[in-house]
């Protein structure tokens, strides 16, 4: 893949106009699933921040440009907001948790509002025209309860040509006014984009006060005694790319980030459209590691099919 990528992001439509890869909520680590293509790409990481407002381009040999800008993004601008910090700073938002609500889950302390500062905040569409960007091709969203309302103050030039974008929605009532899952899902049902992955995260469903009537080792370790109940969820959605809009540039990065995310199913169909679309052999060749990445389901096939013939030999045997 490092060297299909290296093809893909060296041709002359990467160039001037390499990747653009946003995170919102960054807390100063950039996602692992980009460090194939970060030395083509820009990267931007956005992270609330008290201090001035500054946008600082870091000097990173793991990228072609990485810009952290230390803001709270919305979506509406404003000269103070409230931003609750909790015990956990991963819990943080410029929602307030709903501490009542919570107080039936296992991790409730972690939303326990320790501070609440007055912030500024920008609207994403004009903090990247700042620094010269127009356009967005992975987006990746982590801003505890705001997801959806700052993905739609996006316009629509920008929204619908974006070609992964992931959130992390709530499932439960964490914080007071926050953009659930359901909502997510309806709002994206409308856009030009699939459900690539859905990985539903949780906690122990114990309340609080019951949870301190526990032994230590209990409190400390609730995952090994309790199971998880459903309470977030990872989704990421990929462009369908049936906008006539997209050009071949874009059809290029869309065959990357679904291999990137092993929908190789997906990418088959990108390079066997992008083939005919642009009348270009360059696709074929992807059309054809595509085809490739799909011969390890020989192995997984056989293995399962000996795994059913031993269970029914087992079975004759015991019953004989």
């Amino acid at each position: 893949m490092k060297a299909i990528a290296k093809r893909i992001l060296e041709q002359p439509s990467f160039v001037d106009n390499p990747p653009v890869l946003v995170d919102l909520g960054a807390s100063g680590h950039l996602p692992k699933q980009w460090e194939l293509i970060a030395t083509y790409s820009i990267g931007v990481g956005f992270d609330a921040d008290t201090r001035e407002f500054s946008v600082s381009e870091t000097e990173n040999k793991e990228w072609k440009k990485l810009f952290l800008i230390n803001r709270l993004v919305a979506d509406r601008e404003s000269e103070e907001i409230n931003f609750y910090l909790t015990k956990s700073p991963y819990c943080s938002s410029s929602l307030r948790p709903n501490n009542l609500a919570l107080q039936p889950w296992s991790f409730s302390s972690l939303f326990e509002i320790e501070q609440v500062d007055k912030l500024s905040s920008v609207v994403l569409a004009e903090s990247l025209s700042k620094v010269g960007i127009e356009h967005i091709d992975w987006y990746k969203s982590d801003t505890q309860g705001t997801d959806l309302r700052i993905f739609d103050s996006l316009p629509k030039s920008i929204k619908e040509k974006i070609l992964l974008a992931e959130f992390e929605p709530g499932i439960i009532d964490a914080y007071f006014g926050e953009d659930k899952l359901h909502q997510l899902m309806a709002y994206m049902e409308a856009m030009p984009f699939w459900i690539s992955d859905m990985d539903i995260k949780g906690s122990q469903r114990i309340d609080s006060l019951d949870l301190r009537n526990l032994g230590f080792l209990s409190q400390r370790s609730i995952g090994s005694f309790l199971k998880s109940a459903p309470g977030w969820c990872e989704i990421a959605y990929i462009n369908t790319m049936e906008s006539q809009d997209l050009t071949r540039r874009e059809w290029l990065l869309a065959w990357l980030f679904a291999s990137i995310k092993q929908e190789h199913g997906f990418a088959l169909y990108v390079a066997r459209l992008g083939a005919n679309k642009f009348d270009d052999e360059f696709f074929n060749e992807l059309y054809a590691i595509s085809s490739r990445y799909l011969s390890p389901g020989y192995v997984k096939y056989a293995a399962g099919m000996i795994c059913k013939i031993s269970k029914r030999i087992r079975r004759s045997i015991a019953g004989a």
